[in-house]
């Protein structure tokens, strides 16, 4: 049986899956959805039971509590938001900067029991934050780094560097090495086949890694609510401070967390093209 849409024509099975894919997308969707319209409800109506279900959307106290007037008890958001944008961006370019070299050299290069080197890497994330964090912390005051956004942009960079690595070397290796080597022929350098040929042909990898690696960052909190304060916090702490031992702020919380996933949508959605191109490009690896 064919189902007829106007012109076009889908059959069961294909009906199913988008239906399917219909369902997924509204249920994955929906805690964003109910976040955003948390944000402009009253505190009462927050509190209220059975629930409000649809908001009165002119009404932005919240929004103007936790990003203009800044009188909520955790202070005005614009900082901590510039905080997180600042740790994340720093965090995302000296990750890639360090990554990429050294993925590519793990890729292309003869080393000496690379399989050991490549599981090592990996490894280092697989130990939780929290057990790392007492090290860290005595490494930042040491260096008189502690309680500043170069010192958290140095922690995000040790635990994301190891994921960024070792994806990356599996992306080149799954660059076929005859295409340097005839750009080689034609007269280039290693490191012009490097810039103008495998770069290009492993782009959408690279900034698939850097857009993990940036919302990593962004929403990071076991390290941040340990190693910043009031004056360098982030947004993620600023969330946790709207619940407090007595009461949850919950219009504020939601206010702030909209616009908290803001961004990570808005990269997403353009940067989709690179997703689904990048996460196929290592599914079968050149070597």
């Amino acid at each position: 049986m064919i189902i007829h849409i106007g012109s076009r024509r889908l059959r069961p099975g294909r009906v199913v899956i988008w239906l399917a894919a219909l369902a997924l997308a509204i249920i994955s969707s929906a805690p964003i959805i109910w976040i955003a319209m948390t944000s402009f409800k009253t505190f009462v109506q927050t509190q209220a039971s059975p629930p409000v279900w649809i908001p009165d959307f002119t009404n932005i106290q919240a929004y103007v509590v936790s990003f203009v007037t800044g009188k909520s008890q955790a202070g005005s958001a614009w900082g901590p938001l510039v905080h997180s944008l600042i740790v994340a961006t720093g965090t995302m370019i000296v990750t890639m900067v360090l990554a990429v070299p050294a993925a590519y050299a793990l890729a292309r290069y003869t080393v000496r029991r690379k399989g050991d080197i490549q599981f090592w890497i990996i490894s280092s994330r697989m130990m939780p934050l929290i057990a790392g964090i007492v090290p860290l912390a005595t490494m930042l005051v040491w260096l008189k780094l502690n309680d500043t956004l170069q010192g958290l942009i140095i922690v995000y960079v040790s635990f994301n560097l190891s994921f960024a690595v070792w994806l990356l070397s599996i992306f080149f290796a799954s660059v076929p090495r005859e295409t340097e080597e005839a750009a080689r022929i034609d007269g280039l350098s290693r490191w012009g086949a490097l810039i103008h040929i495998t770069f290009p042909l492993a782009r959408a990898s690279i900034v698939v890694i850097a857009i993990f690696t940036w919302i990593f960052a962004w929403n990071e909190l076991l390290a941040a609510i340990v190693l910043t304060t009031g004056e360098t916090q982030t947004l993620p702490v600023l969330l946790s401070s709207f619940a407090t031992n007595t009461l949850t702020f919950y219009d504020r919380l939601a206010a702030v967390g909209t616009i908290q996933v803001i961004p990570a949508i808005l990269i997403v959605f353009f940067a989709q093209r690179y997703i689904v191109s990048g996460m196929s490009m290592g599914a079968v690896s050149g070597e």
